[in-house]
C-alpha cells in the first residue's frame, strides 16, 4: 500500500502553456441537456456534455467562438470573453414535425469506463437510458431496469434486500457476493441487500457487461451497473410527483435544488415514499401478503472550494417494511412441477414480515491539477435486515423462522485521472482502494414440539430448534490502472490491470470457530476496438473476472465449511453500426466465458431440523451466448426497439448431492447451469414528440421474454418461457405530466424462484409467485 500511495503521489501536473479553462452548463426547456457537442470554431478542440448537462474544455488563447449542437435543437455560436464559466440555452428547432426530414438517435454520453464517451465508441456491450428515457419507460428500480435488457435476469425473493441478478450465464447466489457491482455517482455499494433499492431523480442508468474488475473492482464479475443522480444545482430547479396504483399502492417523489451561495454552494434534497397492501394473496389468510412500506431520502451538498478544487458530501437513508417467506406450496400435493401453477398457493398460517434500514454517506472530492483529476472518495455503510414468517409454509404452525442480516462497510478510494479531451490520444487512470467490511448473518428456527411427539398435537407454543450465528469480515487492499491509447483515428487500444488482496475471517459463535484465509487476483483487461466506417465499430476484448469466496456455517453433505473464489476468463467480440443518419441503430456482440470454481448455493433442512444454508464451487464450466440490439426511427412519431440474448451456460466438471434420503452424490457434468435463462428478448414500441409548442406525448409498449430456466443442477426442475407485457403512455403540458401504465397487462403466470424438495429436504416444493397484472397512474410537476 506504501509503495502504491507514493507511486500516485509522484505523478506531477502537466502545465499547459497558451491555453485556459472554461465550463459551463447547457440546457434546454426540459432541463439538462446530455451528449451535446461543442467545440471551437475551428473544430481544434471539443468535448460532450455530462449526464448533468456540464462540460469542461480547454482551449486555446486563441479561440473566440465555441459553437454549441445537439440534434433537435437549434445550433448556437458563443463568443468567449473573460469569463470562465458559461450557462447555455438551447431552443428545440420550431419546425413541425410534418415539414422536416425524419431524425435520427441523438448520441448518448455513458460512464461505463468510469469517464464520460459515446456509448457508441466504446469497445463494451453497453446499454445506457437518460432520464428522459428512464421516466417514459417507467424505471424505479434496478429490477425494472434489468427487464429492458437481454441476457440480464434480475428477481427478488423471501424478504425485502433478497436479490439476484444473472447476467450472461452467472448468476447472483444467496448469501454471497453480488456478480456486478453496484455504483451508484462512481461509489461502489458493497451490499447486495440495497441494489433493488427505490430508483429516484436520476440523471442516467446504464449497464455494461463482461468483468469490469479492472475498473470497479471485485464482484463485478458480470459486470457493473452505473447510476448517476442529479446534482445540486447553481438555480433553482424543483419537481414533486404522485402516483396510485394496483394494491392500493400510493407513492410520491420529491425534489429540490438550488444555491446556498451562489457560484460557491449548492444543494440538493430528494426523497420517496411508497406505501400498499399487495397483489399477491394468501389463500388461508385471506389477504394479500407482499406489502410494502419504503422511505428513502437523500441530501447532497456540493461546495466550489476553490477554481480548483471542489467537494460533494452524499448522505442517504432507507427504511423498507415488506411482505416476507410468502412461499406458494403444494395444494393437493406436496410436490409439484415449476409450471403446475394449479397446484402452487401462498397458504402459509404466518403472516411474514421483513425490514430493511440502511444508511449511506460518501465525501468526494476533486483536485483540479491543470492536465490531470485527482479523486479522494470515502463512504460508509450500515445495513440492517431481518426477516421473520413461516417455515414449513402450510396453514398448521409448526415451524417458524427468523433471520438477520447485517452489514458494515468502509471504503476509501484515491484515484489520478487524466483529462479526457476529443483530440487526446491517452487517456488513463491509477488508483487504490481500501475495504473493510463486516457481514453478519444469525439464522433461528423454532418448532411446535407437539406435532412431533404423541399426542401430536399442536401446543401453542414455539421453542428453539436451530441456531446459526457467524459474521464474515472481508478487508481489501488494491491497486488498479487504465490505459486507453488512440493508435491511429481509427484504431484504439485500452487495458487496464487491477490487483486485490482479500483477507477473509469468520467469527463462527455456533461453532465457536475462527477461520481464516487470503484470496488475491490479478485481473487483466485488454480491448481492441477499429472505427471501420465513419459509422461503424469493430471491437474485441478480453477480461478476467474475480469473486471472492468466503466461509459456510458448518461442514454438510451439501458444502464445506469454505468455498473458493471464482475466477473468469471472458472474450467478446462486436460490432456497433448506425445507418441512415443515425435512424437505424444495430449493436451485435458475442461472448464466451470459462469457469473456475463456479459458485453455487445451497439449502438443507437436516435430520435435527437445522437450517444449513452454504456455498460450493463447480471446478469447471462455461458459458457461451450472443446478443442483438436494435433500434430504427420510422417516422419523427414512432421508434421501434428489439433486443435478444441467448445465453447457454454448461457445468464441465462437478459433482452435487440431494438432501433427501441418502444424500446421494451425482455428476453434474454436461448439465445446465442453475438459475440462467436460456434467452431473453424485448420488443417495443415508443413514440415521444411535441404536439405543440408547450404540449409533449410519450408512449411505450414494450413485450418483455424470458426462456427456460433450470432451477437446479439436475436439470429435473424446469420453468418453460414466458412472456410480459406492459405499456405506458403520458402527456406533458408546461412542466405538468400524467402518465397512466400496466405492468404485466395480460396477467401471466410465472415464477421468479423454485425449491424442490430433493434439494431442501423441506416437507414439499416451494415456489416464488410473480407479480400479477398492476396498473397504475402518476402525476408530476417540475417548477
Amino acid at each position: 500500500m506504501k509503495k502504491i500511495t507514493i507511486l500516485l503521489f509522484l505523478i506531477f501536473p502537466i502545465v499547459l502553456f497558451g491555453q485556459r479553462a472554461i465550463k459551463g452548463n447547457v440546457k434546454g426547456a426540459d432541463g439538462n441537456l446530455i451528449g451535446v457537442s461543442i467545440s471551437t470554431k475551428d473544430n481544434s478542440q471539443g468535448t460532450l456534455t455530462d449526464s448533468q448537462g456540464n462540460f469542461k474544455l480547454t482551449v486555446s488563447d486563441k479561440a473566440t467562438t465555441l459553437v454549441f449542437t445537439f440534434l433537435g435543437y437549434v445550433t448556437k455560436e458563443v463568443v468567449l470573453d473573460q469569463e470562465k464559466e458559461y450557462q447555455v440555452f438551447l431552443d428545440k428547432e420550431t419546425k413541425q414535425l410534418k415539414e422536416v426530414a425524419v431524425k435520427g438517435f441523438s448520441g448518448v454520453i455513458g460512464q461505463a469506463r468510469r469517464r464520460l464517451e459515446s456509448v457508441q465508441s466504446v469497445p463494451e456491450s453497453v446499454v445506457t437510458l437518460t432520464s428522459q428515457e428512464i421516466e417514459s419507460k417507467g424505471i424505479v428500480n434496478v429490477q425494472t431496469f434489468a427487464n429492458t435488457i437481454p441476457n440480464v435476469n434480475f428477481t427478488t425473493s423471501q424478504g425485502v434486500g433478497n436479490n439476484f441478478i444473472t447476467v450472461r450465464g452467472i448468476s447472483h447466489i444467496r448469501n454471497g457476493e453480488s456478480p456486478i457491482a453496484f455504483v451508484i455517482d462512481g461509489v461502489t455499494l458493497p451490499d447486495a441487500n440495497l441494489i433493488n433499492q427505490e430508483l429516484f431523480d436520476l440523471a442516467m442508468i446504464e449497464i455494461v457487461k463482461g468483468p469490469q474488475g479492472a475498473l470497479y473492482g471485485k464482484n463485478a464479475i458480470a459486470g457493473a451497473i452505473n447510476i448517476t443522480t442529479n446534482q445540486p444545482t447553481n438555480d433553482f430547479s424543483n419537481k414533486i410527483s404522485l402516483g396510485y396504483g394496483s394494491g392500493n399502492l400510493f407513492k410520491t417523489q420529491l425534489s429540490f435544488s438550488g444555491p446556498i451561495m451562489k457560484d460557491k454552494l449548492f444543494y440538493r434534497v430528494s426523497g420517496s415514499y411508497r406505501k400498499g397492501d399487495g397483489v399477491i394473496k394468501n389463500t388461508y389468510l385471506n389477504k394479500p401478503v407482499d406489502y410494502i412500506e419504503d422511505l428513502s431520502l437523500r441530501a447532497q451538498i456540493k461546495a466550489n472550494l476553490s477554481n480548483k478544487i471542489n467537494a460533494t458530501a452524499t448522505g442517504q437513508i432507507i427504511n423498507t417494511k415488506a411482505g416476507a417467506t410468502y412461499y406458494a406450496a403444494g395444494v393437493t400435493t406436496p410436490n409439484f412441477g415449476a409450471d403446475d401453477f394449479n397446484n402452487q398457493a401462498v397458504i402459509a398460517d404466518q403472516f411474514g414480515t421483513s425490514k430493511l434500514k440502511g444508511n449511506y454517506g460518501n465525501l468526494k472530492v476533486n483536485f483540479d491539477l491543470e492536465g490531470v483529476t485527482l479523486t479522494s472518495s470515502t463512504t460508509y455503510n450500515k445495513s440492517d435486515r431481518n426477516h421473520t414468517g413461516d417455515l414449513d409454509f402450510t396453514s398448521a404452525d409448526i415451524l417458524r423462522q427468523f433471520q438477520n442480516s447485517d452489514s458494515k462497510t468502509f471504503n476509501q478510494e484515491i484515484k489520478l485521472s487524466s483529462k479526457n479531451k476529443e483530440t487526446t490520444k491517452l487517456t488513463w487512470d491509477l488508483g487504490a482502494f481500501y475495504q473493510n467490511s463486516a457481514k453478519l448473518l444469525y439464522t433461528q428456527a423454532t418448532a411446535d414440539f407437539g406435532f412431533f411427539a404423541p399426542p401430536y398435537a399442536p401446543t401453542g407454543a414455539q421453542s428453539t430448534l436451530a441456531v446459526s450465528d457467524f459474521t464474515n469480515t472481508y478487508s481489501t487492499l488494491a491497486a488498479f490502472g487504465f490505459v486507453d491509447y488512440k493508435v491511429t483515428d481509427k484504431f484504439t487500444v485500452s487495458a487496464g490491470l487491477r490487483y486485490d488482496n482479500d483477507h477473509i475471517k469468520q467469527d463462527n459463535r455456533t461453532l465457536n470457530t475462527k477461520p481464516d484465509k487470503t484470496d488475491s487476483q490479478l485481473q487483466p483487461k485488454l480491448s481492441l476496438s477499429l472505427k471501420a466506417t465513419e459509422n461503424m465499430l469493430l471491437y474485441t476484448n478480453y477480461g478476467r473476472g474475480y469473486r471472492s469466496g468466503g466461509f459456510n456455517q458448518a461442514n454438510t453433505v451439501r458444502f464445506n465449511e469454505g468455498y473458493e473464489a471464482e475466477i473468469t476468463n471472458n472474450y467478446e467480440f462486436g460490432i456497433k453500426n448506425s445507418f441512415l443518419n443515425n435512424r437505424i441503430i444495430l449493436n451485435l456482440s458475442t461472448y464466451y466465458i470459462d469457469f473456475k470454481n463456479q459458485q453455487q448455493y445451497a439449502l438443507l433442512i437436516n435430520g435435527s431440523g437445522n437450517i444449513l444454508i452454504g456455498n460450493f464451487n463447480f471446478p469447471k464450466s462455461e458459458s457461451y451466448g450472443f446478443e442483438a440490439d436494435f433500434k430504427i426511427r420510422a417516422t419523427n412519431y414512432l421508434d421501434i426497439l428489439a433486443s435478444y440474448g441467448l445465453s447457454k451456460s454448461i457445468i464441465l466438471e462437478g459433482t452435487s448431492t440431494y438432501s433427501v434420503g441418502a444424500n446421494n452424490s451425482f455428476n453434474v457434468a454436461k448439465k445446465n447451469t442453475p438459475l440462467v435463462p436460456q434467452n431473453s428478448y424485448v420488443l417495443a414500441l415508443e413514440s415521444n414528440f411535441n404536439l405543440t409548442k408547450k404540449v409533449s406525448f410519450n408512449g411505450n409498449l414494450t413485450l418483455r421474454g424470458t426462456g427456460k430456466i433450470y432451477w437446479h443442477e439436475d436439470n429435473r426442475a424446469i420453468s418453460s418461457a414466458y412472456n410480459l407485457l406492459s405499456s405506458k403512455v403520458g402527456i406533458a403540458v408546461n412542466g405538468f405530466a400524467v402518465n397512466v401504465f400496466g405492468n404485466n397487462i395480460l396477467n401471466q403466470k410465472y415464477i421468479t424462484e423454485y425449491f424442490g424438495q430433493d434439494f431442501s429436504n423441506g416437507s414439499g416444493d416451494l415456489a416464488w409467485k410473480g407479480q400479477p397484472a398492476v396498473f397504475g397512474v402518476d402525476f408530476s410537476y417540475k417548477f
